[in-house]
């Protein structure tokens, strides 16, 4: 198994460290962040983080340092010198940035949506009406479009259809 960046591992320790100040147990804290994340989070997740075998998200990042009650720049700065501040400050960003795009990702997959419905209730009016038109080219775009949203939606619902 070969070594982690020292960066992950200086993380890891830090983390560590601010759990051991609080006087939580690895269980706890991924008790807590479980329950903030909205999602299962193990003491095997939190034991691999602390020894530098797993990277982590800045989400959990953030999150984690609720728990354990430290400033986030804290846990990922360089003891006397501003780059672990930058760092949080351009994963803060970066962070912003894919919740955006999150955001209008989901208003796309919305639109799409409604878009599909609408196309069904049109072709399916039309074929009411003009019972030998050949609507197949336009039955199979319109299954294409809704397979589409429904993996569309799998994705932003994090694997859940």
């Amino acid at each position: 198994m070969k070594s982690p960046p020292p960066e992950v591992a200086a993380l890891g320790r830090r983390l560590r460290r601010a759990r051991d100040d609080k006087g939580f147990t690895q269980r706890q804290v991924a008790q807590r962040l479980a329950d903030r994340l909205g999602q299962a989070f193990s003491q095997a997740q939190i034991h691999r983080i602390e020894s530098g075998a797993r990277e982590i998200t800045v989400r959990e990042l953030q999150h984690l340092a609720d728990v354990l009650e430290v400033n986030g720049a804290s846990l990922i700065a360089n003891p006397g010198g501003t780059e672990g501040f930058d760092l949080w400050v351009e994963m803060k960003a970066a962070d912003t940035e894919l919740l955006e795009c999150l955001g209008r990702a989901i208003q796309d997959v919305t639109n799409l949506a409604e878009a599909v419905a609408k196309l069904s209730r049109a072709l399916d009016a039309h074929a009411a009406a003009d019972p030998d038109v050949d609507l197949s080219d336009e039955r199979e775009r319109l299954e294409h479009a809704r397979s589409v949203a429904v993996g569309m939606d799998a994705v932003l619902n994090g694997g859940r259809a």
